[in-house]
């Protein structure tokens, strides 16, 4: 008699036109087929941690064999997640985590994902070694509160005033790429001091790249984003984008359904969250990040 197929739900907080969620789609459904287990993937389709809440306790009355999700606000996604727990139903966090201490956050398995305020660092001293900048300002994506945005602005702005800089958060709304250009375009052009900037993933990036015709030509800066697309490459070649920083999504999708199979099926848990990240791609390795763009697993 063949063993009773696994089946995992995965639960993410995606925004529409976020290519990021693409890619880590891919992952999930490459190891779905690789384990031969079934991955069911729920998402609001607007970022709302309220919605994806509900979307959990949906897939807990499911009884699946283990459930992967993010955790882009705590108290939205607490309750549920530890109803799944107590239940028996295993849970791995991936891409955002509970910022809380062990004994205080919530008791799922372990992290896969970036480790987002080390990556606002790392972008900030990118930044910094590169440029010498005056100020600094991030363009976030969100407009609502989310703990990898969070976590990334806060190292930015670490290593920022470290050095006895300046820098600002911008929120724009991801999901109307025109209004995220014009906004870009009127902060750059009120706080012309600013010549550093930094976005949070490709909407925030095109944002900026947009906004490049809406100012005048003479007014410069420098820009660093997150994720791997095909327009960080573009940007990277083109001069707009210095560096990029890859949180490797395409493993947080794989490596979430390979390490759940191997818990379930296999007994094992890992001692340790899973990092992928970050990791920079500029113009020294850009051509190896595009061939993973071109296969779908950048």
């Amino acid at each position: 008699m063949r063993p009773k197929r696994l089946k995992f739900y995965a639960i993410t907080h995606d925004i529409l036109g976020d290519v990021f969620w693409d890619v880590f789609r891919r992952g999930l459904m490459d190891a779905a087929e690789r384990y031969d287990v079934d991955v069911e993937h729920l998402r609001p389709g607007k970022f709302s941690p309220e919605i994806q809440a509900g979307l959990i306790e949906g897939a807990m009355h499911a009884q699946p064999d283990g459930i992967i999700s993010t955790i882009p606000r705590v108290e939205a996604v607490d309750a549920p997640l530890r109803a799944v727990i107590q239940r028996g139903i295993p849970v791995i966090a991936i891409n955002a985590r509970d910022p809380r201490p062990q004994g205080e956050r919530i008791p799922y398995l372990f992290y896969i994902g970036g480790d987002d305020t080390n990556a606002g660092h790392l972008a900030g001293n990118y930044l910094i070694g590169k440029l010498s900048p005056k100020s600094g300002m991030c363009v976030d994506h969100y407009l609502h509160d989310h703990i990898c945005h969070s976590d990334r602005y806060q190292g930015f702005e670490q290593a920022f005033a470290a050095k006895g800089l300046r820098s600002d958060r911008l929120r724009v709304p991801g999901g109307d790429a025109e209004a995220c250009a014009r906004a870009v375009a009127e902060y750059l052009t009120e706080n012309t001091g600013v010549d550093a900037v930094l976005t949070l993933g490709p909407p925030g990036a095109q944002a900026v790249i947009d906004a490049r015709g809406l100012v005048p030509h003479e007014r410069q800066w420098a820009h660093m984003t997150f994720d791997v697309a095909q327009p960080q490459i573009d940007g990277i070649r083109s001069g707009d984008i210095v560096a990029t920083i890859d949180s490797q999504q395409y493993l947080q999708g794989y490596l979430s359904v390979q390490q759940m199979w191997l818990h379930v099926a296999q007994g094992f848990t890992m001692a340790d969250d899973i990092y992928t990240g970050p990791a920079i791609v500029d113009a020294s390795n850009v051509d190896a990040a595009e061939d993973g763009v071109r296969r779908g697993i950048r």
